[in-house]
């Protein structure tokens, strides 16, 4: 993707900005461009022409600073960051000593230049390590105001990057686009609480169920429908104000969660990985961002976890979509509006859940997804990722790190949620002499990701011996397992086929009806709106097979990065980050909702005043429920 960065001073050795030149700064290679499984696939982003590493290199002097080295400099950070999942303090280490009267990071504020130490107490420390998982349901996280957002945000990069040069980069990046304050909150709803309830009720929402799509989601047969389900919200701010008019979402979908330093956006760490997506989205776009728990994280930990279960992704986010879209139109009398329009963005876990709420949210709502960037997911649950996963295991393929993934996947297709088409049938993916044990150590509210792997090595060991070769049926079931092994070794790309000799009624058709239930090609291959899938034929966690065949569908578009499965992602991020300072991304307006319209003059996003409710005068209620007209007619 191409970064054009007018660069001064110091950052000017950074990006390289020499005499009008603009770098395409780009993850693929040559080497990437010829491998196998690419046949099929456009090898660029947008209509613009890569410039690979040898072109940048050519256009530099000896003197420079090399804007490839830099570039990877960051794509390696986001690597790192999405490897160790949550907090990285300023020497790249995770960070563990905090103040416990202050919430403050003492190892992370020491690493600070002296003259970012009063800034950092001014704003009471939201770039250290707080624990989000204080701020109760409906609660401000932080405000960052309009007038400060530029020295906030480059105090928080100086924090959270695992470098200096990477913190100088992410601030170059935004330098011209620290145009909005933001005021993060916790929410939390249910489909029952703005719909089926109260306000919700008396003012005809419960219309909404008419559409199937919606009462498939959050209908009374949903599983999940009557718990309350939470995330981040991220409002923009113009002066004290909401930013007036008509305001398209950004949705982030964070990657895997588990264990118990991995419990969703609203209750991890404020130096998170997925925290700043939306903190950067609505801060130079404007837009209403979101960063929601999904099903089994966050405040609600009764429900069973919703892994690579579409139908958990909409169930739990509907609701929060809702909550806002009423909350901004009735807290400022409809001056300021979330539009029927969004922003998806999400990688691995969150690749696969970008993808199902792009497509759920205008199914089910009439939000038009304006660009959805997918990288990294397990799309095919319905042939590739089972099998590859078992492929990989009993080729100790990343087992070591992500053995966990194991009981994840066994958890949600062993009866676990009821709307699972195999859910009490004798088809369930653990096997029954080690269910209980498996799904005790996944919801051991003390046991890390690290924890879970050894107590699965642990149980290798007693089972079979030490130094035995690890095989999957040690928790997964020797029946399941051996029909697709079987159909793997046979060269059988669909073993859910029922023309497939394994596929047998009432052995595995159950399962197999599941997993197609969680597949999404067809979703991809039949869009009609702009999806972008960046993916690495070297992922050998998701493994390229994941892919849809982009030929067939105009919409989408392969971005092929480099690289494992945390690196390529890594550089699918520096992407992203682009993506949002991009004059596409930025010049994007929403259809006016409300009297949010060019006529009311109401539409000055960057500044001055407007006539919307103060922010400290804003609060969550539970009366807030009416139903905002415009949510879209558009189904499907």
């Amino acid at each position: 993707m191409k970064l054009s960065l007018a660069l001064s001073g110091l950052f000017t050795a950074s990006f390289l900005w020499r005499q009008g030149f603009s770098l395409t700064l780009e993850a693929s290679t040559n080497e990437g461009k010829s491998s196998e499984p690419q046949a099929d696939v456009e090898y660029h982003r947008h209509p613009v022409k890569d410039v690979d590493s040898t072109t940048l290199e050519n256009n530099t002097t000896k003197g420079d600073i090399s804007a490839v080295q830099k570039s990877r400099s960051l794509q390696t950070m986001l690597k790192n960051w999405v490897q160790l999942g949550d907090t990285v303090a300023s020497d790249g280490s995770e960070s563990s000593t905090t103040d416990v009267n202050t919430g403050i990071d003492t190892d992370t504020i020491t690493h600070l230049h002296p003259s970012l130490l009063p800034l950092h107490s001014h704003f009471q420390s939201p770039f250290a390590t707080r624990n989000l998982e204080t701020v109760p349901c409906g609660g401000i996280v932080v405000t960052y105001p309009q007038e400060t957002i530029a020295e906030t945000f480059d105090a928080y990069a100086d924090v959270t990057m695992p470098d200096a040069l990477t913190a100088i980069i992410l601030k170059t990046l935004f330098a011209n686009n620290k145009t909005y304050g933001v005021q993060i909150m916790k929410v939390c709803a249910s489909c029952d609480s703005v719909v089926a309830a109260g306000a919700g009720a008396a003012a005809g929402a419960q219309d909404l169920y008419d559409n199937p799509s919606f009462d498939h989601y959050c209908g009374e047969n949903a599983y999940g429908h009557n718990l309350e389900h939470s995330g981040l919200v991220y409002l923009p701010l113009v002066g004290n104000d909401v930013r007036p008019g008509t305001m398209p979402g950004y949705v982030y979908s964070r990657p895997t969660k588990v264990g118990k330093l991995d419990q969703g956006p609203s209750v991890d760490l404020d130096t998170s990985l997925d925290y700043v997506f939306g903190l950067m989205a609505t801060m130079a776009m404007g837009t209403i961002s979101f960063a929601p728990d999904f099903m089994g994280h966050g405040v609600e930990t009764t429900a069973e976890k919703g892994y690579l279960l579409r139908d958990t992704y909409l169930t739990s986010s509907l609701p929060l979509w809702l909550w806002v879209s009423n909350f901004v139109s009735e807290s400022t009398d409809s001056r300021s509006a979330l539009g029927d329009t969004a922003f998806y963005v999400g990688a691995s876990e969150g690749g696969y859940a970008t993808v199902a709420l792009a497509e759920g949210f205008r199914t089910a709502l009439g939000v038009e997804p304006v660009y959805t960037f997918a990288s990294a997911g397990p799309y095919r649950m319905g042939t590739a990722t089972l099998m590859d996963t078992i492929i990989n295991t009993d080729a100790g393929v990343d087992f070591d790190r992500h053995a966990y993934i194991a009981i994840l996947l066994g958890s949600v297709y062993s009866s676990s949620n009821p709307n699972a088409a195999n859910y009490g049938q004798g088809q369930d993916l653990l096997n029954d002499e080690n269910r209980e044990l498996a799904l005790s150590w996944l919801n051991n509210p003390d046991f890390s990701k690290e924890d879970i792997n050894a107590e699965i090595f642990a149980l290798h060991e007693r089972i079979n011996g030490v130094d035995t070769v690890y095989r999957i049926e040690d928790l997964w079931n020797p029946i399941i397992v051996n029909f697709l092994r079987d159909a793997s070794a046979a060269g059988v790309e669909d073993p859910c086929n029922p023309d497939y000799e394994g596929y047998i009624v009432g052995e595995n058709d159950k399962f197999c009806e599941a997993l197609k239930q969680n597949d999404l090609i067809d979703v991809l291959e039949k869009a009609n709106y702009d999806i972008e899938l960046c993916h690495s034929p070297g992922d050998t966690l998701v493994t390229y097979s994941n892919m849809p065949d982009v030929s067939v569908n105009a919409f989408l578009t392969a971005n092929i990065k480099a690289g494992g499965h945390e690196e390529s992602i890594g550089f699918c991020f520096f992407d992203v980050f682009g993506d949002i300072v991009s004059e596409k991304f930025l010049s994007f307006v929403p259809e006016p909702k409300h009297k949010s319209d060019p006529d009311s003059g109401s539409n000055d996003a960057r500044g001055g005043t407007s006539n919307s409710a103060h922010i400290s005068s804003l609060s969550f209620t539970s009366t807030v429920f009416v139903i905002a007209v415009g949510l879209g007619s558009s189904f499907v």
